[in-house]
C-alpha cells in the first residue's frame, strides 16, 4: 500500500513539475504562430503589379533605353515612342490604381481633378506628335511626380489643410513615396506571393497558370491579325517587342522583376501600409516687434524699388545714357521673378508663425500689393523684351509663370484679409496643374509661330 502511494506521490510531483516548467516556457513555445492570412484584396495587387511592371519595361524603360541605342547606331534620335507609350502606361496605371483603391477615390473631387489633369497631359503627347520638345520633356517627368502625390493622398499620407507644417508634410510624405514606400512593402510581397503556391490555394493557382497560357496562345493568334489589319497598331506593337536579343532579354526581364516588387510594395502601401505622419507641431510665433521690423525694412525697399518702376518704366521716362529699353528689360527680368517668388515665400513663413495682429495683417497685405506691382513690372520688362526680340519657348514659359504668380499673390492676399482656415498650398499646387495643363493645350510652337508672324505682316522683323 505504502509503495502504491509513494508511486502516486511521485507521479503528481513529476506533473506538478511539467507544469511548472511549460509556464515559464515562453508564449511563442506555448502555442504555434499562425500563418498570416491576406485578404483577397491584396492577392488581387500582385498580378496588377505584374501586368503593370511589363508594361513599364516594354512602354519606359525600353523606350528610355532605345533612343540613345539608336543614336549611338545612326546617329539619330526617334521620339515617337517616348512620346506615345509611356502616356499609355501613365493611363494604364491610373485605370489600375482606380480599379484597387475606388471606394477611396470615387467621392474625392480633388483626386479626379488630379487624374484627369494626368489624362490630359498624356491625351496631349497623342494629339501633337509634333509638340513642343520641351514641354515634352518636362511632361515625362511631371506626370509620374504628380501620380506619387496622387497615390500618398490617396493613401492619407497628405493632410491639404493650412495648418503648420503642412508644406513640409506634402514634401516629406512625397519624397517618402519614392524613397520608402517602395521598400516597406516588399515583406508583403513575398508573403502574399507564397500565399498563392501554399497547399490549400494551390488548385487556384494552377487555373489561372492555366487560364495564362490559354491567353497567351489566343494574343499570339490575334495580335499578328490586328497587326496586319491596321499598319499604325503594327508599327506601335513592333515598338513593344524590338531590338530583343539574349542581352536585352536578360536586362528586360531583370527589369520587370525589379518593377514588380516595386510596384506592389507602392500600392499595397496605399491601401494597408501605414500612411505618412510627418506633422510639425505648433511651435513658437515670432515676436511682433520682430515682424514689424523685417517686414517694414523690406517694404521699404521695395517702395524706392516700385518708385523706379514708376518713373522709367510705367512712364517711359528717359533712361541713363547708353542705355536701350530692351536692354533694361532684360537685365532685370528674371531678378524681379525672382524677388516677387522670394516674397511669397516671406508671406507664407509670417503667415505660418507670425504672431496675430492688425499691424502684421496689415504689413503682410503691404508686401502682397508691391509683390503685385513688382509682377506687373516684370511683365511689362518681358514685353518689352518680346517686342524687341521675338517670342521664343522660354519667353511664353516666363509669362505664364508670371500669370500664375499673379494668381497666387491674389490667394494670399484674400487669404490674409479674411483670416479663414483656406487650404492656400492646396489651391496653389492645384492651380499650378491645370495652369500647367492649359499651356500644352495652348500648343506652344504653334503660338509661338503664329505671333512672331503676326508681328512680321505688321512689319516687325527679329
Amino acid at each position: 500500500m505504502e509503495s502504491k502511494m509513494n508511486e502516486m506521490l511521485i507521479a503528481t510531483s513529476a506533473a506538478t513539475q511539467q507544469d511548472i516548467q511549460q509556464s515559464q516556457q515562453p508564449p511563442q513555445q506555448l502555442e504555434q504562430e499562425e500563418p498570416k492570412v491576406w485578404s483577397l484584396a491584396e492577392k488581387l495587387i500582385l498580378p496588377v503589379s505584374l501586368v503593370l511592371a511589363i508594361l513599364f519595361d516594354r512602354m519606359v524603360a525600353n523606350q528610355i533605353i532605345n533612343p540613345f541605342v539608336l543614336a549611338i547606331r545612326a546617329n539619330d534620335l526617334d521620339f515617337a515612342g517616348l512620346r506615345v507609350l509611356p502616356a499609355v502606361f501613365w493611363i494604364g496605371w491610373l485605370v489600375a490604381f482606380y480599379a484597387l483603391f475606388w471606394k477611396r477615390i470615387c467621392k474625392d473631387v480633388v483626386l479626379w481633378l488630379v487624374s484627369a489633369c494626368v489624362v490630359a497631359l498624356s491625351v496631349w503627347n497623342f494629339i501633337n506628335p509634333d509638340g513642343n520638345f520641351q514641354f515634352r520633356m518636362i511632361t515625362f517627368v511631371v506626370i509620374p511626380a504628380v501620380l506619387m502625390a496622387h497615390a500618398q493622398w490617396t493613401a492619407g499620407g497628405f493632410s491639404f489643410k493650412l495648418f503648420d507644417g503642412a508644406v513640409i508634410e506634402m514634401v516629406a510624405a512625397w519624397f517618402e513615396g519614392w524613397l520608402v514606400k517602395p521598400f516597406t512593402g516588399l515583406g508583403a510581397f513575398f508573403g502574399v506571393s507564397a500565399s498563392l503556391v501554399s497547399s490549400e490555394n494551390r488548385p487556384v493557382f494552377k487555373r489561372a497558370l492555366i487560364g495564362v497560357l490559354i491567353s497567351v496562345v489566343m494574343l499570339a493568334i490575334i495580335v499578328p491579325l490586328l497587326m496586319g489589319a491596321d499598319q499604325v497598331f503594327g508599327y506601335y506593337v513592333r515598338q513593344l517587342f524590338s531590338q530583343l536579343s539574349f542581352f536585352t532579354i536578360v536586362f528586360n526581364g531583370f527589369v520587370v522583376i525589379v518593377a514588380f516588387g516595386l510596384f506592389f510594395s507602392t500600392l499595397w502601401n496605399v491601401g494597408f501600409g501605414q500612411a505618412s505622419r510627418f506633422i510639425t507641431k505648433k511651435g513658437g510665433s515670432i515676436d511682433k516687434v520682430i515682424s514689424s521690423i523685417v517686414l517694414s525694412s523690406v517694404i521699404l525697399v521695395y517702395i524706392l524699388f516700385c518708385l523706379v518702376q514708376f518713373t522709367y518704366l510705367f512712364a517711359r521716362a528717359g533712361l541713363p545714357e547708353g542705355m536701350t529699353f530692351s536692354e533694361y528689360a532684360r537685365e532685370g527680368f528674371a531678378q524681379t521673378v525672382a524677388v516677387c517668388a522670394i516674397n511669397l515665400i516671406i508671406f507664407g513663413v509670417f503667415l505660418w508663425r507670425g504672431s496675430p495682429s492688425k499691424l502684421l495683417t496689415i504689413l503682410k497685405s503691404a508686401l502682397l500689393l508691391l509683390t503685385g506691382i513688382m509682377l506687373v513690372s516684370g511683365a511689362l520688362r518681358l514685353n518689352l523684351y518680346i517686342d524687341a526680340f521675338g517670342m521664343t519657348w522660354l519667353r511664353l514659359l516666363s509669362a505664364w509663370f508670371i500669370f500664375y504668380l499673379a494668381a497666387v499673390v491674389v490667394l494670399c492676399l484674400v487669404r490674409s484679409l479674411l483670416k479663414k482656415d483656406m487650404p492656400l498650398v492646396a489651391i496653389c499646387s492645384l492651380i499650378l496643374l491645370v495652369w500647367y495643363v492649359a499651356l500644352g493645350f495652348l500648343n506652344p510652337d504653334n503660338f509661338i509661330h503664329w505671333y512672331n508672324y503676326d508681328f512680321f505682316l505688321r512689319g516687325v522683323v527679329y
